[in-house]
């Protein structure tokens, strides 16, 4: 049975209300992810540890061969809705160059945690036009 859009922003929104979320705010939330399936954003914490040098070896590489995908990291003791974002080259490993902002993964840790296939697609590294700047990476998350 094909679900219909609205039993699937009931679903998304039902999750979100158990998660805390007052329920007017819920049902906002889901219809966005269910009406807009394709949310361009910048990745949080990009800035800590070896990221920096992480980003600045990724800024060298053609994007068609930058690879990306999520991980729900459900033991974060920053956020219980953390989704990692890993960055990978072909034919070398991944590497964690941040997580989805806390207010989008709070959206998207649900479907992750429903096992709903959630995708991201490397879009750019953006910064270091000075010295004191840093490096940034945008993604674009499909749900």
């Amino acid at each position: 049975m094909k679900k219909t859009t609205h039993s699937k922003v009931m679903v998304i929104a039902n999750k979100l209300v158990a998660q805390g979320w007052g329920r007017a705010t819920a049902m906002i939330r889901a219809w966005a992810l269910v009406k807009l399936p394709r949310l361009e954003t910048k990745v949080a914490g990009v800035a800590f540890g070896s990221r920096q040098l992480a980003l600045e070896h990724l800024a060298m590489y053609a994007p068609e061969s930058i690879s990306i995908h999520l991980e729900r990291e459900p033991g974060n003791e920053y956020d219980k809705n953390a989704v990692a974002v890993y960055a990978a080259v072909e034919g070398s490993g991944s590497f964690c160059v941040g997580y989805l902002p806390k207010t989008l993964s709070a959206l998207i840790a649900p479907l992750l945690d429903a096992g709903k296939a959630v995708g991201a697609l490397f879009r750019e590294v953006r910064g270091k036009y000075e010295p004191w700047m840093n490096y940034g990476m945008v993604v674009e998350v499909v749900a």
